[in-house]
């Protein structure tokens, strides 16, 4: 038994683009051009800037010596220039469970460009070329989805080693195979967060793997949940290193199975090599909007103390694999609670 709604949602996780033709680069390029499969081509959006996720439920106030370093959201906007062509990185709600931003192309000069690929370079993090077919007219505003491969830190990977944003530039791959590189504007200081961000997520995997394991549906109370665990398995990390908070998302509650109201989630003893600690997801909400919620559902953020009294939010996602699963799990139970009324097949 499975709700209809939940059905389209699930179906939308594979069938998430429009907007261009296909795609077709020049040949003496395609073969170094490597292709995203969303190929969206969106007018002027305004973009998510926030770290976490606003429909998440905020988790409860944990007390903590230290919180990590304010994020680039509090720096001041960035004016973008009139009558030039500009690139400005910006990031829809859905693009981080994608592991994508978009590249949007400000052209306010009056040439007309024809779009064979596009590429962000940059001493922070540079895309491989993801092949478009569009064309940018004078006046006009698009944006080009590209992956985000990952930052390439420097120092220890905080703002002081960052390299300058500044130097960064979007190539524009055309038709007749020649290239125009766009100077980038960082209005939104998008760069810098993915950067910076990612740099901490991946100095934080370095000291201890933070997982969801062996999650599968069993029965909870007469309904079926998601169950599994959450394992902590040592790295590089020395000392106590301890889960201290896991949000909910808006379709599940996050269950710690034995743990109390404000004790910690996890702790990895400072003797030892991995923990691991049972978990539930339960059905968070049963109205139709969480129910299909289909972009960003199981950003799980962590807070995790690596043993030096900071706390560092750390995302925790499933294999995309359980998404659909996860989903139509949380569905029936709604059902059999009688909050949402059962109006399909399967």
């Amino acid at each position: 038994m499975r709700l209809t709604v939940l059905l389209l949602a699930a179906a939308s996780l594979t069938a998430c683009g429009h907007g261009d033709a296909g795609p077709t680069a020049a040949s003496t390029t395609a073969a170094a051009i490597s292709a995203v499969p969303e190929t969206v081509v969106l007018m002027s959006t305004v973009p998510d800037t926030a770290v976490l996720d606003p429909a998440a439920p905020t988790p409860a106030a944990t007390p903590a010596p230290t919180t990590a370093a304010p994020t680039a959201t509090s720096l001041p906007e960035v004016e973008i220039p009139a009558g030039v062509l500009v690139a400005v990185p910006t990031q829809n709600r859905e693009d981080p469970a994608k592991n994508q931003f978009q590249v949007q192309i400000h052209n306010g000069t009056r040439e007309r460009y024809d779009v064979a690929g596009v590429q962000f370079r940059w001493a922070g993090y540079e895309t491989p070329m993801t092949e478009r077919d569009s064309i940018i007219v004078g006046g006009q505003i698009i944006d080009f989805p590209v992956p985000f491969p990952g930052a390439t830190c420097a120092g220890d990977g905080g703002a002081a080693d960052m390299p300058a944003v500044d130097a960064a530039v979007v190539v524009l791959l055309l038709d007749d195979a020649s290239e125009v590189e766009v100077p980038v504007v960082d209005q939104w200081h998008l760069a810098r967060r993915l950067y910076l961000e990612d740099c901490e997520r991946q100095m934080i995997g370095s000291q201890v793997a933070i997982e969801w394991v062996g999650l599968h549906e069993e029965q909870f109370e007469g309904r079926p949940v998601t169950a599994g665990e959450l394992r902590l398995t040592r790295r590089d990390g020395t000392g106590e290193i301890t889960i201290l908070s896991v949000s909910n998302t808006v379709p599940y509650e996050f269950v710690a199975v034995g743990i109390g109201v404000g004790e910690p989630v996890a702790v990895l003893a400072e003797d030892a090599d991995s923990v691991s600690v049972p978990i539930r997801f339960e059905e968070s909400r049963c109205d139709p909007h969480a129910l299909a919620e289909v972009k960003q559902p199981t950003k799980f953020i962590s807070q995790v103390d690596l043993g030096d009294g900071t706390l560092r939010p750390y995302i925790i996602y499933p294999e995309r694999s359980e998404w659909v699963p996860m989903q139509l799990t949380a569905a029936d139970a709604c059902v059999i609670l009688g909050e949402v009324e059962f109006v399909g097949e399967g």
